[in-house]
């Protein structure tokens, strides 16, 4: 009979258990409903961003940035953070020289599997330094275009990261693309 009452207790422990931690997790995710909410914000006015590539809209392009905003440029510059200027001037290159700019966004593994998404935000490993804060966001896709004087297809893979402040504008965007595997694929025959 002791041992009956022993495994019942058993069982109502791990289930205790199990119940608490679907708990706690159901705890942490409605917590995060803000954090969630600023993430989709932020992710907004990132395809906003792209839009304004589809669009030839610099305008609507440089409203997303704060004022005081900084830009790493893709190509090597000794690792210098620019300003907006040095943007809106490499944006209007971009919208002068290429057409139908377009993004597919996230990343396709080849491999038969799903199609990664395109836009991360927060981290769980290296778990000292893990994070939750939806304001710095990576974005992963490939970008294509047509080179207006020649009209071939260009492809770019590309990443980036964009900081957003508190009031949901730009604040650092550093990106990485193969600047010049662009004219090489201009150049091709």
């Amino acid at each position: 009979k002791l041992i009956l009452l022993i495994k019942i207790a058993i069982l109502f422990l791990i289930t205790g258990l199990f119940y608490g931690c679907e708990t706690t997790n159901q705890e942490s995710v409605n917590d995060n409903s803000e954090n969630i909410a600023t993430f989709d914000r932020n992710v907004a006015s990132i395809r906003a961003f792209i839009q304004g590539f589809a669009d030839e809209d610099l305008e609507a392009q440089m409203a997303l940035f704060s004022d005081t905003a900084l830009w790493s440029p893709p190509q090597y510059n000794g690792n210098v953070w620019v300003n907006m200027e040095a943007m809106r001037e490499a944006l209007k290159y971009y919208h002068d020289t290429y057409d139908d700019i377009t993004f597919d966004e996230g990343i396709d593994l080849g491999m038969g599997g799903e199609k990664q998404p395109a836009y991360w935000g927060g981290s769980v490993y290296p778990s000292e330094t893990a994070t939750d804060l939806p304001n710095n966001v990576r974005i992963y896709g490939t970008w294509r275009a047509v080179h207006s004087e020649t009209g071939k297809v260009i492809y770019n893979k590309w990443y980036g990261l964009m900081f957003f402040n508190a009031d949901g504008k730009i604040g650092r965007f550093t990106d990485w693309f193969d600047v010049n595997g662009m004219q090489v694929q201009i150049d091709a025959e």
